[in-house]
């Protein structure tokens, strides 16, 4: 199942009355469909993927504002290389009380392809990174269509590791300067430095 049909499912399980435990299991499932997509690639090192504990405070609903005219530009990559993408809009939301700010990016090489065409890039790095989580900071896949009314629900224990966290071979964008909190995201994948040694 697609990460996209996975966004859907959760938002639509979050926001629309079902339990906390049914919540629960249905990120649980994420997460093991997650793990067998990244075992075409790491093999048997995903037996050290960790995650935070499921925390539902970590669900926001967030403003959104589109940026119709941002021009592209070139986001760097891990590997100095860059890809082509541009800002389609700006999410502000509140973490514990404290005002948040990122940016969602659509990258032109999916954007040109009808399949990928509605595509959202949600990259990001905070105080956790380089601790309990990747230091090159974690991403969260969403899609146009989330949006509604204004508004779109980001869930971050969603938040994923890039493939250069655990292996060489890619070039994966890092979250730009505009999407470094100053929050704690303790949601997501977590990563243990010592077992993914590349």
């Amino acid at each position: 199942m697609t990460k996209y049909i996975w966004a859907t499912l959760l938002s639509l399980l979050t926001f629309s009355g079902f339990s906390q435990q049914q919540y629960t299991d249905s990120l649980k499932d994420f997460q093991r469909q997650y793990i067998v997509d990244l075992y075409k690639i790491i093999k048997d090192d995903t037996a050290y993927i960790a995650f935070y504990p499921i925390n539902k405070k970590m669900v926001v609903q967030a403003n959104v504002t589109l940026l119709p005219d941002e021009k592209p530009f070139r986001l760097t990559t891990s590997s100095g290389k860059t890809k082509e993408a541009q800002k389609y809009a700006q999410f502000t939301f509140s973490i514990n009380g404290k005002a948040c700010t990122l940016y969602a990016y659509q990258l032109l090489t999916l954007k040109e392809k009808a399949e990928t065409a509605h595509e959202l890039f949600l990259p990001f790095i905070d105080p956790t990174c380089g601790k309990e989580s990747y230091a090159g900071g974690r991403y969260i896949d969403l899609n146009i269509n989330d949006i509604r009314d204004g508004h779109i629900t980001i869930d971050f224990n969603k938040a994923y590791n890039p493939y250069c966290a655990f292996t060489t071979g890619y070039n994966c964008p890092i979250p730009p300067r505009e999407n470094v909190l100053a929050v704690p995201v303790k949601a997501g994948e977590k990563y243990r430095k010592d077992k993914f040694k590349h």
